[in-house]
C-alpha cells in the first residue's frame, strides 16, 4: 500500500472544497485500488489544500491520475488550480 500526499495551491478554497470532496468520493467509489481519499485544508496557509490518499499500489495511483475520474473532474477543479506537488510513501 502507498500513501499519497497531494499538496495543491488554489485561488479560492471555499469554492474549491466542495468540488474536491466530490472528486475524492468519486475516486474512492470508482477508481481501482483507491482505498481512501481525504481533503484537508491548511488553516495557516491561504490557498493550500491537501489530498491524503491510500492506494493499493503506486501503479493504481498512476492509473487514477490518468484515468476517467480525474479527467471528468479536471475542468471544475482546474478553475481554481494554481499548482500541485505529489509525495508518495510506501507503508512499511
Amino acid at each position: 500500500m502507498v500513501v499519497i500526499i497531494n499538496d495543491d495551491r488554489v485561488t479560492d478554497v471555499e469554492a474549491y472544497l466542495p468540488v474536491a470532496k466530490a472528486f475524492a468520493a468519486d475516486a474512492v467509489a470508482n477508481d481501482e485500488g483507491c482505498i481512501s481519499m481525504e481533503v484537508l485544508v491548511d488553516p495557516k496557509t491561504p490557498g493550500r489544500v491537501l489530498y491524503l490518499s491510500h492506494f493499493e499500489s503506486e501503479e493504481h495511483f498512476r492509473k487514477h491520475a490518468q484515468g476517467e475520474t480525474f479527467r471528468k473532474w479536471l475542468p471544475e477543479l482546474g478553475k481554481y488550480f494554481i499548482s500541485a506537488e505529489d509525495q508518495i510513501f510506501e507503508v512499511g
